[in-house]
């Protein structure tokens, strides 16, 4: 085995960057199989009839424009639901850009969003290289203007299918979900997925989140296509909102236990 000066094994060269898996005919999970999914973020392709829709775009390491396009075969259109780099790090590529409007002065500058991409996305959470000779210290965003921006009630029409903006406040700054009635798909990004460590970190406005998980318990969700870990169903939809309340919940107490 290849070792660095060091002496630890070097990493591999992926044979492959992405890995795509089919949640039905038009909706596709992407995922970069090769960065821990903690530290990095799932994407999806929604396929209308005219249009396709690609929902957060990973870290940008290998550019998804070329294999989204490629398997979308009609206009895309790349939407961030939130700034994060694990979520909006790939969406500078595409010619048509869409967020939330207090999301995008930090896609326009993502130095000052990514200051702590190194905690997450490192040596220790990437599992291959793109490329012989690539060094993850050097990861940055690149930066971008949106050529839409989207905000509550905003209707994304794909040509056969729609989905509806949803403002989801109380992660980051903006925040948004989009929410496809027809078949009762949700898409979360950060806002809610399937993670064994909870809270990963406490949430920018506590109270507004916790209006948002209520928001979301009473949509007639089927599917919830989140930013981490792959689909889940309504049930543990609403067993992970419990979960977070309860979270939030304590945090409180203990805020009010510490400054009464």
């Amino acid at each position: 085995m290849e070792r660095t000066p060091g002496g630890e094994a070097a990493k591999p060269v992926a044979e492959t960057w992405f890995s795509v898996e089919a949640c039905d005919g038009d909706i596709l999970r992407f995922r970069e199989h090769n960065i821990d999914a903690y530290a990095g973020g799932d994407f999806w392709l929604v396929r209308g009839r005219d249009r396709a829709l690609v929902v957060d775009t990973g870290c940008g390491i290998v550019s998804p424009v070329g294999l989204a396009t490629a398997i979308a075969g009609r206009p895309v259109m790349a939407v961030a639901l939130n700034c994060s780099y694990d979520h909006a790090g790939g969406w500078s590529g595409f010619d048509a850009r869409a967020c939330h409007p207090l999301d995008a002065p930090h896609l326009e500058e993502p130095e000052d969003g990514s200051v702590s991409v190194g905690d997450y996305l490192n040596d220790g959470t990437l599992w291959a290289l793109p490329w012989e000779g690539y060094d993850v210290a050097a990861y940055a965003m690149t930066p971008a203007s949106p050529t839409r921006l989207v905000d509550e009630g905003d209707v994304l029409d794909l040509g056969g299918r729609s989905l509806e903006v949803l403002r989801a406040p109380g992660r980051e700054a903006g925040g948004i979900v989009l929410w496809e009635a027809a078949t009762g798909s949700l898409f979360t990004s950060d806002m809610l997925y399937d993670g064994e460590h909870g809270l990963a970190w406490p949430p920018a406005n506590p109270a507004a989140y916790a209006a948002t998980l209520e928001r979301m318990r009473g949509l007639p969700v089927s599917r919830v296509c989140p930013g981490h870990y792959g689909v889940f169903g309504r049930g543990r939809m609403l067993a992970l909102i419990d979960e977070q309340l309860a979270d939030l919940d304590a945090r409180s107490r203990t805020r009010r236990e510490r400054d009464p």
